[in-house]
């Protein structure tokens, strides 16, 4: 790794910490009202919400901007992975709340040996350097310049003020004190691009708009750029959105429309939409997955690895490939599986080690939630876990917060020859013990229609010699619902408004970056009418949150 020459810090790190103060350049304007399709009655007012204004990007967003911003073949993750980790937001459910990424010393000391590391690298290696030079000039100064112009607009996704030119011209032009043994053009662009990458509008997305206008603060165009290009692809805006933002266009809903449709069929869309769901149905849960190897004899160390990939594929097929709904990833017994996938779910014919499009038994099998991977993690080595099934589904799919349980809660009984349900109904809900009003009510209800599921996810009938009971009367929308089994409460979700409106939610906080406020009440409630009602696909519901009042404008409480 580059080492940085001794004392050169003291000099040049006020000029560098002297950039945060320049301006920005950029029209101001507001994207209306206007009526969307689909609005019952009049229209609802919707308004931003209060966020912050620096947001730092996280460490996948800073490994993917690094990669582009420097046109490498490969993003930077072993730099990355050196960063000290993001703390945990408590009650937010993704890691890109900007609440919670800050930048300690910790964090600072590797910001500053990672860009001495790139810009060793680039500036050392003349084919990487060409990739980010503009042509050669007259005279090295007019090229350095034209180099900080060109380069500062995309490492601060904005234009660069005059005075933030000449403060980085200042850097180029002690760059052969700095690196006395290169190349002094050389030497002056490694320092530039040492403070580029430790600028704080590399590693913040700054918003600087002040101009107010009634109820919120519109974003210039770069600042609008910048959100979409972080909220869908979780990387710097690429050359189309930067010249949208030169000609102002990001001012018009129907460009900014346009430029979400065409964003969501590039690739990094595809792993920004598995990220959310990835996240949404806790996948990383997969990993903890352990059965019996005497219960199930069956299944090998790679079983929650063909679970996690099964999630995937399923994701993207109903996302991408049938621009699908909520109500597909729900419902749809379509999937994909491998040789041992098609075992535990009973299929029949030849399959091999290679991922392959099936369709389920739709009389066992609806969506995600009647898949190996969410089964098998919701469940001991050896049984079913209804309880925690039945949790996940309050917080995640209905957005029910469930209240942490006491402490010292004993575990489950043996079954003594009774069903795994009766076990766990003798245990939670005995009246007038404090777990019974949130067992009976609202977890068990929701676990229970589960049962017909093992502990690997497989469809089962009978429970230790008894027939499952996987019936159930969750509440869903204030009501109570009679449902037999997984599949009725897979259809009674996707049939339900305030499911629709807690997936919304979900997406509206993850490309926000922020916890759902007052605010975001009628868009979310929009996109839950409009999701459940008209078949929104899940591809149209996050072009309407990136096109919504909240997200291209600011609150205006958060003016200096």
């Amino acid at each position: 790794m580059s080492r940085e020459p001794a004392g050169r810090r003291r000099w040049w790190r006020p000029l560098l910490l002297g950039l945060a103060l320049g301006g920005v350049a950029g029209c101001e304007g507001v994207i209306g009202d206007a009526e969307r399709p689909g609005d019952p009655g009049p229209t609802v007012v919707e308004q931003p919400a209060r966020s912050v204004r620096m947001a730092r990007l996280t460490h996948a967003q800073w490994s993917s901007t690094v990669q582009e911003l420097l046109r490498l073949d490969a993003p930077p993750t072993a730099l990355a992975d050196g960063f000290r980790a993001d703390p945990a937001q408590s009650g937010f459910l993704f890691d890109n709340d900007a609440r919670a990424l800050s930048v300690d010393e910790a964090l600072w000391g590797a910001y500053q040996r990672a860009a001495a590391e790139l810009a060793g690298q680039v500036t050392t290696d003349a084919a990487k350097l060409a990739r980010i030079l503009p042509p050669p000039a007259s005279t090295a100064e007019e090229r350095a310049r034209a180099f900080v112009e060109s380069f500062g607009l995309r490492a601060h996704r904005r234009p660069l003020t005059s005075e933030e030119v000449e403060s980085y011209l200042a850097l180029y032009r002690k760059g052969p004190q700095a690196y006395a043994a290169t190349p002094a053009f050389e030497g002056g662009i490694r320092l530039v691009l040492e403070a580029f990458l430790q600028s704080p509008h590399f590693l913040y997305r700054v918003e600087r708009s002040t101009q107010a206008r009634q109820d919120r603060v519109p974003l210039d165009d770069y600042e609008v750029a910048s959100r979409l290009s972080y909220g869908l692809w979780g990387a710097m805006p690429d050359d189309a959105l930067f010249t949208a933002a030169r000609e102002g266009a990001l001012h018009s809903r129907e460009e900014v429309t346009t430029q979400a449709r065409r964003m969501l069929q590039d690739a990094r869309a595809k792993k920004v939409v598995e990220a959310f769901h990835r996240t949404l149905f806790d996948v990383p849960r997969y990993a903890t997955i352990r059965p019996s190897p005497t219960r199930f004899p069956e299944v090998s160390e790679r079983f929650a690895e063909y679970a996690t990939r099964e999630n995937t594929l399923f994701v993207q097929d109903v996302v991408f490939s049938r621009q699908g709904r909520y109500s597909d990833l729900l419902t749809s017994p379509a999937t994909f599986v491998n040789a041992e996938l098609a075992s535990v779910y009973g299929l029949s014919g030849t399959f091999t080690a290679d991922f392959v499009p099936v369709t389920l038994d739709s009389r066992e099998r609806k969506g995600v939630l009647t898949q190996v991977g969410f089964l098998a993690s919701h469940a001991t080595s050896a049984d079913p876990d209804p309880i925690h099934r039945g949790v996940f589904l309050s917080e995640r799919i209905l957005c029910r917060k469930i209240g942490a349980p006491p402490a010292n809660i004993p575990p489950l009984p043996a079954p003594e020859g009774r069903t795994n349900r009766e076990v766990v109904t003798s245990h939670t809900e005995a009246p007038g013990t404090v777990c019974a009003s949130c067992h009976a009510n609202l977890i068990n209800p929701l676990g229970f229609p589960f049962e017909n599921f093992d502990a690997i996810g497989r469809y089962r009938t009978t429970d230790n010699g008894h027939p499952v009971d996987a019936s159930a009367s969750p509440r869903l929308a204030g009501e109570t619902v009679q449902v037999r089994d997984a599949l009725d409460l897979a259809d009674a979700l996707a049939a339900s408004e305030p499911v629709h409106a807690c997936y919304a939610r979900h997406w509206v906080e993850y490309l926000h970056g922020r916890p759902f406020a007052d605010e975001d009440g009628p868009l979310v409630e929009r996109l839950g009418k409009l999701s459940k009602e008209d078949g929104l696909s899940i591809v149209d519901l996050v072009v309407e949150v990136v096109t919504s009042e909240g997200f291209v404008n600011r609150h205006p409480e958060e003016l200096p």
